[in-house]
């Protein structure tokens, strides 16, 4: 059995329709998947339907942005860690509520360091920027189009310093991890946490040192955290064994996932046999809501 729990498609910052993606994965035999765009369950309808017609397993899922706020744990404050959602009910008045008020801070944010931009002299319209990668604008997109704006250094890195601090305000809206966790169990979802190794600060990969996913999922742990991604597509087999071995010390249910994007650096999915996620993998087809 084949089976992929982390796809993006256009709904967040993925390349790829949800059909086409769901296409992909039909090509290369995954037998189970869920769609797991980042703050956003805008493709799980249309995944859930496109996967029965083609015999796929299609578990609801969900990639939460959040930030840690426990600051007595040995992980950093300023950076964001994800936590996937699965077989979450997508229709959820309170879940849907919370990603629309953060998608509307989040322009609200935006649209402020425009603003400000173009204060400076900069003529720039919310439309004119171009994102990188599916719907959802970055920081690194504005940052993008300053730098393909000027030639003048002083002029460019005097705009990239503006646009550099408004990181700051956007990660200051993403849920807190108790928060985070309420709300995806409050869905009837099953809250594990994305490629423990490997953080962000907007585009840019943050590697996490093994003390410091330890402390993290103690801290996760009494939050009510139910899974790992052990088999991640990045992760080395050091990292693997590692977060195999914490799962199960743990009693935390393995997952699989290749945090697929479409893109030529993201286009891989884990279409290859998994021994050790048959057990978890078979509870959650077991509980599997749709």
């Amino acid at each position: 059995m084949y089976v992929d729990l982390h796809l993006h498609t256009n709904y967040s910052d993925g390349k790829l329709s949800v059909s086409d993606t769901i296409g992909i994965a039909n090509d290369r035999g995954i037998n189970v998947l869920s769609i797991t765009d980042h703050d956003s369950v805008g493709g799980v309808e249309e995944a859930i339907q496109l996967s029965q017609l083609l015999g796929i397993n299609c578990i609801s899922g969900l990639e939460l942005s959040c930030r840690n706020e426990n600051t007595k744990i040995s992980f950093p404050d300023d950076i964001s860690i994800h936590l996937l959602a699965y077989n979450i009910d997508y229709e959820n008045d309170q879940l849907l509520s919370y990603l629309k008020h953060y998608h509307s801070k989040r322009k609200e944010i935006l649209l402020s360091l425009i603003d400000e931009l173009v204060s400076e002299g900069f003529d720039l319209k919310y439309d004119y920027i171009y994102i990188i990668s599916g719907t959802q604008m970055r920081i690194q997109d504005v940052i993008n189009h300053i730098n393909s704006s000027f030639a003048y250094k002083e002029k460019r890195e005097h705009l990239l310093t503006i646009a550099n601090g408004y990181y700051k305000k956007l990660f200051a809206i993403d849920c807190t991890l108790e928060n985070a966790i309420r709300l995806i169990k409050n869905a009837g979802g099953f809250p594990v946490l994305a490629h423990a190794f490997f953080s962000y600060k907007d585009y840019d990969v943050i590697k996490n040192k093994q003390e410091e996913v330890y402390s993290l999922l103690d801290y996760l742990c009494e939050l009510g955290i139910q899974g790992i991604e052990v088999f991640y597509s990045r992760f080395s087999d050091i990292q693997t064994k590692w977060l195999l071995q914490e799962a199960r010390n743990r009693n935390l249910e393995i997952t699989v996932g290749s945090d697929f994007h479409g893109t030529p650096s993201r286009k891989n999915m884990m279409n290859y046999e998994i021994d050790e996620i048959a057990g978890s993998i078979g509870k959650l087809l077991e509980i599997n809501r749709y």
